[in-house]
């Protein structure tokens, strides 16, 4: 047992204890005193015996000394190269833990010299073995090797079957090799819980960016009830959590023959126009026809993928994902990346649920959009019906339609142009522009294709020019002089019949989308039937409500007239005014050698005032020798303000003092006087507005050639 000391384990260990102390120095006194009395004893026998017992005494003793003295020093030995190993163990383990500290990450000696190599002393040939080929390898520590027959697992699961093989054994022979190996093996152990933590603190960090994207998803999802900024703000945030470089959300168009680009992420401003596609052509037409996610992992080499564009803006990997409604698809959201990027099914699953999100956004934005749309257009069309009175001609209907378009839109140039399918022309009739010089004036006649009016003519449905450049039809180097860059056309239509067209023209590029299209749709509907009654009233009444030497409106019309404006002043809160004016002096006229007579003298009179006045302003006859103008939205004295009546009638009178001719002895011929009244600052309904307006010219007669405006407010 001695001889085996190096060799021994815990429990030879033990029985060697004979412990250290009190212990100790009890054995070796009993040890002694057992010594000393065999001595005395053997002497006193010897004496008695009459033994020269000297001799025997060194004989025997010392022999016996001798063996005594080499055991203990055996003993000696032994226990001193035990605790030399616990030493160098002690050492060991001091130096393996400092390492451990030292450094965050270990790495640990899969191979070292004195350990055993497994396949040479099993004569294992199996070369599939990880450790086959490789010298004295800790073989428990590797994965898959195939010990037994049988691939292995982690060295977790297969250690119990790793304890019994003779390698194992062998590399743990003493306590210094198997507590370096525990050690190993308790490294290894730790090493594989930091890999499942690291990995699991991973997942979870993933987890924990996918719901914070969903949180900012959900968060844009309602930062605006524009559709236009919703998508824009979804997008981004889609992009950002998901790590796409690029990005577009593709709905259908109106007619749903293309998914048009909506709004793009990373992309130029072409982008609309490039990714534009049919459906069922292209990855992104294809995808959305199977209502299903599409990858294309290398666009440089998938087939589906049309145009280069993608290319060319450095895209790698793209992905399509169908933005699902309740009932029906509602559009694709396409994400690119920079770098080739794999995309596991656990990134497809947050996608489509990102995806799911936007679409029920989406749907029930556009749903609201409607609702608010519907309603919208309900209100105006009220509105509209209640605000025009096709009574009052074609101009006073386009007119009181403009005000309310521009409660809808932004435009810098309006104007309604009359079909003529005899001479295939369309005749400027009233025009609207903020450009202080145009050509497209009132009265003009173009050619059918001159603009795009032949087009929406033949179509029949509105033409949404995004960009003028002045080179697609002949007549838009006007547009441009006048500083229009996109324009907005729509057909007017009344029991199948074409009578024109509304125009709309803006500064801006891309200023009309196909929302205000589809806004306006009812009302220039409206419009149109507006208009048919308008020119059949105005052609059914232009005898009956028109005096004949004048060719101006007569009293009666003029007093109906009065009727709605001053209701309309009333509803608007706007001021309206008339003037009624006298020329006397006809009589004279007839003896003139350079007039026809009196009827000469009143049509000069009826061109000069409708040259004078505004084109929203109504000439009338009021009898044999007074006339009268009714003026909407202006007050009889303004302080000399454009919206002045006063100042109007001073431009009457000097019109008219260079029209009409001079008497025989050069003076003037006739005598102007004007009497004017204001709604409501001097009267409370039409006939009112009348009468003061009669008195102010009874005071006017009194004096000669002058202008009075009534005074006195309107009756309580």
């Amino acid at each position: 047992m001695v001889g085996k000391i190096n060799y021994l384990r815990r429990e030879d260990i033990r029985k060697l204890d004979i412990g250290f102390g009190k212990t100790r120095i009890i054995l070796y006194g009993v040890a002694g005193i057992a010594m000393g009395i065999l001595i005395i004893g053997t002497h006193g026998l010897l004496e008695v015996l009459g033994v020269a017992y000297h001799n025997v005494l060194i004989s025997f003793f010392i022999p016996v000394l001798v063996v005594a003295m080499i055991l203990l020093a055996r003993r000696e030995n032994a226990l001193f190269s035990w605790g030399s190993s616990l030493d160098d163990a002690r050492n060991r383990v001091n130096q393996l833990m400092l390492t451990v500290t030292q450094k965050k990450r270990w790495s640990l000696m899969l191979e070292e010299a004195v350990l055993p190599t497994c396949w040479r002393k099993m004569g294992c040939d199996n070369e599939e073995c990880p450790v086959f080929g490789v010298e004295n390898a800790r073989c428990w520590l590797i994965a898959g090797t195939f010990c037994r027959g049988s691939v292995q697992g982690k060295f977790a699961k297969k250690l119990q079957d790793c304890r019994l093989c003779d390698i194992y054994r062998e590399a743990t022979a003493n306590p210094v090799k198997e507590i370096t190996e525990n050690f190993y093996i308790m490294s290894h152990l730790l090493g594989e819980r930091e890999e499942e933590l690291e990995k699991a603190y991973a997942s979870s960090q993933a987890r924990s960016e996918k719901l914070a994207g969903l949180v900012t998803l959900s968060e844009a999802a309602v930062s605006s009830i524009h559709l236009g900024e919703l998508l824009q703000n979804l997008l981004e945030s889609v992009a950002s959590f998901a790590g796409a470089d690029l990005g577009l959300v593709s709905l259908p168009d109106r007619a749903g023959e293309k998914l048009v680009v909506r709004t793009s992420y990373g992309l130029e401003k072409d982008a609309a126009e490039a990714m534009t596609v049919r459906m069922g052509e292209g990855i992104i037409g294809q995808a959305y026809a199977a209502n299903m996610i599409v990858v294309a992992e290398d666009i440089s080499t998938d087939t589906r993928i049309t145009g280069s564009y993608l290319q060319k803006q450095g895209a790698k990997t793209l992905i399509c994902i169908p933005l699902r409604g309740l009932e029906r698809p509602l559009g694709m959201l396409t994400l690119a990346t920079l770098v080739s990027h794999k995309y596991t099914e656990e990134e497809k699953n947050t996608l489509c649920i990102a995806a799911n999100r936007i679409a029920a956004t989406v749907e029930n934005a556009q749903l609201v959009s409607e609702l608010d749309r519907d309603r919208e257009q309900v209100e105006l069309i009220t509105e509209l019906a209640e605000d025009i009175d096709a009574r009052g001609g074609i101009v006073s209907v386009y007119t009181s339609f403009v005000k309310l378009a521009e409660k809808i839109l932004d435009f810098d140039r309006a104007s309604l142009a009359i079909w003529h399918p005899e001479s295939e022309e369309f005749e400027i009739v009233a025009m609207e522009t903020s450009a202080p010089r145009t050509w497209l004036t009132s009265g003009l006649r173009l050619p059918k294709h001159a603009l795009p009016f032949g087009k929406v003519i033949d179509e029949r449905r509105c033409c949404l020019r995004q960009e003028i450049t002045g080179k697609d039809y002949p007549a838009d180097k006007l547009l441009v002089e006048e500083g229009i860059c996109s324009s907005a056309i729509f057909p007017l239509i009344s029991k199948g019949e074409v009578l024109g067209t509304l125009n709309l023209g803006s500064r801006n590029k891309d200023a009309f989308s196909p929302e205000d299209a589809d806004m306006l749709k009812p009302l220039i509907k409206q419009l149109g039937v507006m208009l048919d009654s308008a020119r059949l009233l105005q052609e059914a009444r232009s005898g009956a409500l028109r005096d004949g030497p004048s060719g101006l409106y007569n009293h009666r019309f003029l007093y109906e007239a009065t009727v709605r404006e001053v209701a309309r002043s009333e509803r608007f809160q706007r001021p309206v005014s008339i003037l009624i004016l006298d020329i006397e002096g006809f009589d004279r006229l007839r003896g003139s050698r350079t007039d026809g007579g009196v009827d000469n003298g009143i049509r000069m009179v009826s061109r000069e005032l409708k040259a004078a006045v505004r084109s929203i302003d109504m000439v009338a006859r009021y009898s044999a020798v007074e006339f009268a103008v009714l003026m909407p939205e202006m007050e009889a004295d303004g302080h000399g303000d454009d919206m002045d009546a006063k100042r109007l009638a001073q431009r009457i009178r000097d019109l008219l003092g260079k029209a009409l001719p001079a008497g025989e002895d050069g003076s003037s011929a006739v005598d102007v006087r004007m009497g004017m009244a204001e709604y409501p600052s001097h009267a409370v309904d039409a006939a009112s507005l009348l009468e003061k307006a009669e008195g102010a010219l009874r005071e006017a007669r009194l004096g000669g050639d002058k202008v009075v405006i009534a005074t006195g407010a309107a009756p309580a």
